[in-house]
């Protein structure tokens, strides 16, 4: 039985919709109401932003489906106000991400981070706050690490090794870029400019890849991965150990390409000698290494697929069980004290995924959003959580759960 039949039975038994509630109704958010307002058996019944347009936009949008009560708030309060079974986190922001954990996993109530920044700060922290609560945190469908996450399922449900995997880049990559930079661009996408920075200075490829190696205990073979230029035709050849002629000091890592964006792949190995027979037979080429791929991702179209898992599966698709790559701040320009940081696609500060042996004493990227510098620091330069007067707010609340977890372990 497929998952759709599934659900529609699950929905008969229940006698009751899955109740929905998202925050943020930007570019994201809004492809989530699209979805959900098709979708059989789950009624979205809040919507959170603090703009007021787009919660009419998105209220409208899903109207033209559905009748349900929705209630539209510019505070993340009002999900206090209604019952739930699974809120969507789509600000993009660590530290919204973390006031909305904090409100529904102690109240039971499934997470579905469409907020990958918010999993590549605090995954670890969320999962154990979930499980202490009888409650699933999941990264959501449609995002490069869980498109990437089902090539690995299948790769590892046939007995393949999995040497490598990752995702393409498509935006040119400029540590040094801004919001300003990028205006025109971004208006042309129709995009944020910060969330299209936050692309193109390669934050947003790091916090993906980080979060996929943190849930796999995979690794990074350098600091800031290779990024190489590649095809899904030659991947194999470079993202494999260097005693096979790639690149890679050590297997089971991530890492990116340009020339494959915007989708995955995986690069998978077998010493067996009838597999090699059989995989060249098929066409996938000359062994013992080859290529798994997927050339797309739907973003927040995908979001069905996380729910009907959720509800159904009853455990998170993505969600952190190690912390072996850290994305550390660095700074965009020369800071001076008293400088607010600003946040991730800003004017300030970009991430490097770095490996925990060399990001100890440094500020994760999610961390540094909104803090405020309190000494010069130089262009170019990591962060030192020193160097900056942090917050005390529920995102350093969790990241410093998240560090007694890393330390006792």
């Amino acid at each position: 039985m497929n998952q759709l039949d599934k659900f529609k039975n699950f929905i008969e038994d229940r006698n009751e919709n899955v109740k929905v509630g998202l925050v943020g109704a930007g570019q994201m958010g809004q492809g989530i109401v699209a979805q959900v307002s098709k979708m059989h058996g789950v009624d979205l019944v809040c919507i959170i932003d603090r703009n007021q347009k787009q919660l009419d936009i998105a209220s409208d949008r899903y109207k033209k489906h559905k009748e349900n009560k929705i209630l539209s708030s510019d505070s993340i309060a009002a999900l206090d106000n209604v019952e739930l079974d699974i809120v969507i986190e789509a600000t993009g922001t660590p530290a919204a991400g973390a006031i909305v954990a904090k409100n529904v996993l102690n109240r039971g109530i499934n997470l579905i981070l469409l907020n990958v920044e918010t999993e590549a700060t605090i995954g670890l922290a969320l999962r154990k706050e979930a499980e202490k609560n009888n409650a699933i945190v999941t990264v959501a469908d449609g995002d490069e690490p869980v498109a990437a996450l089902d090539l690995y399922n299948f790769a590892k449900e046939l007995s393949f090794e999995v040497i490598s995997i990752g995702k393409g880049k498509n935006n040119p990559f400029n540590i040094f870029a801004t919001p300003s930079s990028l205006t025109k661009e971004a208006s042309l996408k129709q995009m944020n400019p910060k969330m299209l920075t936050s692309f193109v200075d390669g934050t947003k490829t790091m916090v993906e890849m980080a979060a996929l190696a943190n849930f796999l205990d995979f690794n990074i073979d350098v600091d800031g991965m290779h990024g190489i230029e590649a095809t899904y035709e030659n991947i194999n050849q470079y993202y494999i150990p260097k005693k096979a002629g790639g690149l890679l000091d050590e297997s089971q890592v991530v890492d990116f390409a340009f020339g494959i964006a915007p989708g995955v792949f995986a690069v998978i190995y077998s010493e067996d000698d009838y597999v090699n027979y059989e995989m060249e037979y098929l066409k996938m080429g000359k062994g013992p290494y080859w290529t798994l791929a997927r050339p797309y991702h739907l973003t927040s179209l995908e979001i069905p697929r996380t729910i009907r898992h959720i509800m159904l599966e009853k455990y998170s698709k993505l969600s952190a069980q190690s912390w072996n790559v850290e994305v550390v701040a660095y700074a965009k320009q020369d800071i001076e004290p008293g400088t607010n940081l600003g946040s991730i696609g800003g004017d300030y500060i970009y991430g490097k995924a770095q490996k925990i042996s060399s990001s100890k004493g440094l500020l994760p990227i999610g961390i540094a959003e909104d803090n405020v510098a309190a000494q010069a620091i130089a262009k170019g330069n990591p962060i030192a959580i020193g160097e900056v007067d942090a917050q005390d707010n529920e995102l350093c609340e969790y990241w410093n759960y998240q560090n007694q977890i890393i330390d006792s372990d």
